[in-house]
């Protein structure tokens, strides 16, 4: 048994760093005609998408042009954090990460699985978090975003799956990227790895191989469902 994407037209959005493009980099190593999504304009990007999910007038042309690429796969993977308590949390700033987090997730489910469903097949994978399944502090907006993405995973998939469309969603611990440094720095990165039952965080090849099955021809059973992929974290 091999998983094979050959032949399979695959997005993943927020492809250009972290765990996007470690997706992205293995979907094209197992054969997958690959396209990604980032904000920045790169030069010379086959099957790149530069769209800011914020800009109305960008999200609309790029949904229309997802709509007419006949995906097998779908992965929803870009999101933010910004952390703060919620008696200062700004207005803004939960608005946006509640758009970009699941809003914009919602908006790209609707795009594409109406085709999905037309051809009888279709994976869709939405990267959540732990913070889909556990609260942790000064995190309202995003813990309320991903929350929301396995609340939406769910209620998409028990509607997709009869017509072949499975949807289901990955959840990360932490995970050693840019993101994660920028949001918790060094030291609280440190203080999470011990308490890890693994002993150490994820990288984003631990996160990246469970979603090469998740979203495989392999997985024909798995609907709606959340894989915490965390060492072990959320159990102690």
């Amino acid at each position: 048994m091999k998983i094979d994407y050959t032949g399979q037209n695959v997005l993943v959005t927020g492809g250009t760093k972290g765990i996007g493009k470690a997706l992205v980099d293995n979907f094209r190593n197992l054969g997958a005609n690959i396209w990604h999504t980032g904000r920045s304009d790169l030069d010379n990007k086959d099957r790149y998408f530069s769209v800011d999910f914020s800009k109305e007038d960008q999200m609309k042309k790029f949904l229309q042009e997802i709509s007419e690429l006949e995906l097998d796969v779908v992965i929803n993977n870009a999101g933010t954090n910004k952390i703060g308590p919620i008696e200062d949390y700004d207005d803004d700033d939960y608005t946006s990460i509640i758009n970009l987090n699941l809003t914009s997730c919602f908006r790209i489910m609707k795009a594409v699985i109406p085709g999905m469903k037309a051809r009888g097949y279709g994976r869709i994978v939405n990267i959540t978090s732990i913070s889909s399944e556990i609260s942790m502090p000064l995190r309202t907006a995003y813990c309320s975003s991903k929350f929301g993405l396995l609340g939406l995973t769910k209620a998409a998939a028990v509607e997709s799956a009869s017509s072949g469309v499975l949807i289901n969603s990955v959840g990360p611990g932490v995970t050693e990227t840019k993101l994660t440094v920028d949001v918790l720095g060094r030291e609280k990165m440190e203080e999470i790895a011990s308490n890890v039952p693994a002993g150490r965080l994820a990288n984003v090849q631990d996160i990246s191989h469970i979603v090469m099955f998740v979203a495989s021809s392999f997985n024909t059973y798995m609907v709606g469902q959340n894989i915490i992929v965390d060492g072990g974290y959320t159990c102690v």
